[in-house]
């Protein structure tokens, strides 16, 4: 005779599975993987479930994930997010901090209410409307449209208008006193 709490245990523990992913599908409104939960034991086309507003795409190489599988149904299967341990997980973050991080280290960092910190490999670009107006290189930033300062501008170096230098121009016209003097040249 069988013990109804050891069959309902059994139940409950093959609900969820934690599987070696094998790809990822990422191409279709819904992304999916295959993934290998026991030897032989491969199911491909799970859908994963992602949190709103959220998505990404674990490299696979070293990828896992937990694969619920419906009332106990093999046949009704959804997986969580992958996660990767292996690719570039910051860690060493305090109580109610937040990192958004890829696989090559790049990262938005929350500190602490703080502190917005985003790291770059190469390039950051802000766009409105699908266009960029804000672009940060090693090079420089660049701005495209008005720039609007409310406090004052404190420039290292030279401030170039046009082809006029702030630093270096000559103007015409000199006068002394309270008179003034011709346009810069």
């Amino acid at each position: 005779m069988s013990d109804p709490l050891t069959e309902l245990h059994y139940a409950q523990r093959s609900q969820t599975l934690r599987g070696v992913v094998q790809d990822v599908n990422d191409t279709g409104p819904d992304q999916t993987v295959s993934v290998q939960m026991h030897y032989g034991q491969e199911r491909s086309s799970v859908p994963v479930h992602q949190p709103f507003g959220f998505s990404s795409h674990a490299p696979v190489d070293g990828a896992v994930t937990h694969v619920v599988q419906n009332g106990g149904d093999p046949s009704d299967l959804f997986a969580l997010p992958p996660a990767n341990p292996s690719a570039a997980r910051m860690s060493g973050i305090q109580e109610g901090e937040t990192i958004l991080y890829d696989a090559t280290g790049q990262k938005v960092y929350l500190q602490g209410g703080k502190i917005v910190r985003i790291d770059a490999l190469e390039e950051m670009r802000v766009s409105i409307g699908g266009q960029t107006v804000l672009d940060v290189t090693p090079e420089g930033v660049t701005i495209t449209g008005g720039l609007i300062v409310s406090k004052g501008i404190k420039a290292g170096d030279d401030v170039v208008a046009g082809s006029i230098s702030l630093q270096n121009h000559l103007t015409t016209q000199v006068m002394s006193g309270n008179g003034t003097s011709g346009k810069p040249k």
